[in-house]
């Protein structure tokens, strides 16, 4: 995919320049840093001789959401196990699904985190056919040719795509000496691959959606294989992952209105938020010149109809 060097603009916050990455606008239908993720995995399941997908995701997932679209597009069956039930109001995001062809199944939360664990365990695409898989899901793949991804689509092809895009976005001269490059971070593998991405002397800072400590950075620099010293994560998921404050809101409906970007409140709404308030409390110098990954997914932003 090529990057158009357009998306960047420039915005003020806490009389700062702050450069935003529009990713959002790289796509009219599955926006965000999803696409890059999918792509090498749907190549690797052409060549593989899969006819399927199977991977995981809640009932917003962002993830899901771009591979119902990518695999319809690509000719391949679509299998998404859903965190917890499905209820007869379906999300948007899961009406999309439906209707690019996803075959839903839930999963309880149990299941579910088991499936993680073990999937965590290999960074490399992987096959049904060589997993222990949940009985519903193992039923479900059975005659197919699938390939399964963890929640969030993150391995190692998914990150050196990642990286690879970033490269790209990062050779724009209006980014040269630019010193600190952040982004929203779930299971952190865009925040890896915008490591990889970033040159030397450039720190950068992910914005933690999921509540789990240290989990996202040390699961980074095992992907990373380093123990990445310009990497840093600060919390930013306010208590827990999906939650949102009045004061996140209202901060979102400024930004918005001041600067025509809108942001979701799970993932780049939370990252501002906590952006605006380190440049608030003097974290950065005003010398400093910081980059923002806009990573899409707003189309979690949608109220059920």
């Amino acid at each position: 995919m090529t990057i158009k060097h357009s998306l960047l603009t420039t915005v003020l916050l806490s009389k700062i320049e702050l450069i935003i990455f529009r990713d959002d606008l790289n796509h009219p239908t599955v926006s965000g840093n999803k696409l890059y993720k999918l792509a090498p995995n749907i190549r690797f399941a052409k060549v593989s001789g899969c006819n399927s997908i199977l991977s995981f995701g809640g009932p917003y997932s962002n993830h899901l959401h771009a591979l119902a679209w990518a695999c319809k597009e690509s000719g391949l069956r679509s299998f998404g196990a859903i965190r917890g039930e499905l209820h007869d109001c379906l999300t948007p995001t899961l009406k999309d699904c439906l209707k690019w062809g996803m075959q839903l199944i839930p999963l309880s939360r149990s299941g579910y985190r088991e499936s993680q664990q073990m999937l965590s365990s290999y960074a490399e695409p992987c096959l049904a056919k060589e997993l222990n898989l949940e009985p519903a899901l193992q039923a479900l793949v059975n005659g197919n040719n699938a390939l399964v991804l963890p929640e969030g689509g993150s391995n190692i092809a998914a990150i050196e795509s990642l990286a690879k895009a970033y490269r790209d976005v990062l050779k724009a001269k209006e980014l040269a000496g630019v010193t600190h490059a952040i982004c929203a971070t779930g299971t952190g593998a865009t925040l890896a691959g915008l490591y990889q991405a970033a040159p030397d002397g450039v720190d950068v800072i992910g914005m933690q959606a999921v509540a789990e400590q240290d989990a996202t950075i040390e699961r980074v620099r095992v992907w990373l294989g380093s123990e990445a010293p310009r990497l840093s994560i600060e919390e930013s998921h306010l208590g827990r992952f999906g939650k949102i404050s009045p004061a996140l809101i209202e901060f979102i409906d400024e930004f918005e209105a001041q600067h025509g970007i809108p942001l979701d409140p799970v993932y780049t709404g939370k990252a501002m938020f906590k952006l605006s308030e380190m440049l608030a409390a003097g974290y950065f110098k005003s010398t400093d010149k910081i980059l923002f990954v806009h990573t899409g997914g707003l189309q979690g932003k949608r109220a059920p109809s």
